[in-house]
């Protein structure tokens, strides 16, 4: 692979590594304030409205933080039994077909999430919710979460194409 796209590699390894992290923190966060609802709710009789709303847009933003991360790893959901019993040369016909299908359907996710999110922005839809906050800042985790799928696709299909083994 040439030097520029080793390096863009890096850096959007360091991304993934970094939005991993991110969705890690949320993820104790969320753990932390449904302990302290929990705690709220039996010692001393009272309970949040927001806590169950902001844990389940947290769970929209670890997952869509996270997978980039896994994918580039190779631990994300892989028919085993499938893959491992395939040829060598089977085998990378299977990834090259893989990596093509999910590049493009993650790249489509992106350009209509994208989309969405601009229109959400511009019409200031909100949520109809306790908090009632702006829709694009919840639905902007599947475009930025998609694109970096893509780009894993992306750099699994080239690395594979070319004989490396993944």
């Amino acid at each position: 692979m040439p030097h520029l796209y080793q390096t863009v590699a890096r850096v959007f390894s360091r991304l993934n590594l970094f939005c991993a992290g991110f969705g890690a923190a949320i993820l104790f966060f969320v753990a932390a304030i449904i302990l302290w609802e929990v705690v709220s709710r039996s010692v001393f009789g009272q309970s949040r409205l927001w806590v169950i709303e902001v844990s389940e847009y947290s769970l929209l933003f670890i997952t869509f933080l996270g997978a980039p991360y896994l994918l580039e790893k190779n631990m994300h959901v892989v028919l085993d039994i499938v893959y491992d019993n395939l040829g060598p040369g089977w085998r990378r016909v299977a990834t090259v077909t893989n990596a093509a299908l999910g590049l493009a359907i993650c790249a489509t996710l992106t350009v209509v999430g994208i989309m969405v999110v601009i229109d959400q922005y511009q019409v200031g839809v909100r949520q109809t919710t306790v908090m009632t906050p702006y829709s694009f800042w919840i639905t902007a985790a599947l475009p930025l979460g998609m694109f970096l799928m893509s780009f894993q696709f992306l750099d699994k299909g080239l690395r594979s194409f070319a004989g490396e083994d993944i």
